[in-house]
């Protein structure tokens, strides 16, 4: 689950009848951080002005796959934005890239463009500021992180963590000075996730379901 979709569960103190929540690489606010999010906010700009309702970002990715993945290697810089070296399985990797992503509608890219400003995501009127509502939740929360991650890079995670009631917060980053490492897909699909991410996830959960 993404922090927007939770709290406007338990906005307002309504009971969301959740037991505990893990977010995985996400954040309300992308403003401070490097993350290369922003390399999408010239799509966003670019299809206001020319009114267009969808992004086809499944196909330029595809695309672009070839040129990152074989020699000269002239678009090596977005396979990081994926996974660090040795954690996915060429063959998944391949099949991440090529048929995982689908158009983006412009409506949403445009909204997402919100958390790279002063007071991070909004909904799509532009009023519902969603970090000032995270401290009036009562559900546990465990964020997670990669410590590679470039989409959604730890301080951009940790910007939202912080304003989650100390308590019902448990922030987690994966990966070791030495290795091995987790970019953004890592945390999900990488056989490392299966033996570290998951079972801790797990034990969070039944953690506070036993509760």
């Amino acid at each position: 689950m993404q922090f927007p979709g939770f709290y406007v569960m338990g906005y307002e103190g309504k009971d969301s009848g959740l037991a505990a929540v893990t977010t995985l690489a996400s954040s309300l606010d992308y403003m401070s951080s490097r993350s290369s999010l922003k390399l999408l906010l010239p799509l966003a700009d670019s299809a206001q002005v020319l009114n267009v309702l969808v992004i086809p970002i499944g196909t330029l990715l595809a695309a672009t796959h070839p040129f990152a993945a074989n020699p000269p290697y002239l678009l090596s810089w977005l396979s990081p934005q994926i996974s660090t070296p040795d954690m996915l399985q060429p063959k998944l990797f391949e099949k991440l890239v090529t048929e995982n992503f689908e158009t983006v509608p412009a409506k949403l890219l445009l909204q997402l463009a919100t958390a790279f400003e002063e007071g991070g995501l909004r909904d799509r009127s532009g009023t519902f500021f969603y970090k000032n509502h995270l401290s009036k939740s009562n559900v546990p929360v465990l964020a997670i992180a990669g410590d590679q991650d470039l989409i959604c890079p730890p301080d951009a995670v940790y910007e939202t963590v912080k304003l989650i009631l100390e308590p019902l917060v448990t922030y987690k980053v994966f990966g070791e000075p030495g290795g091995p490492h987790f970019a953004h897909y890592d945390i999900v699909g990488a056989q490392l996730a299966v033996d570290l991410v998951y079972p801790y996830i797990i034990e969070f959960l039944n953690h506070h379901d036993a509760a």
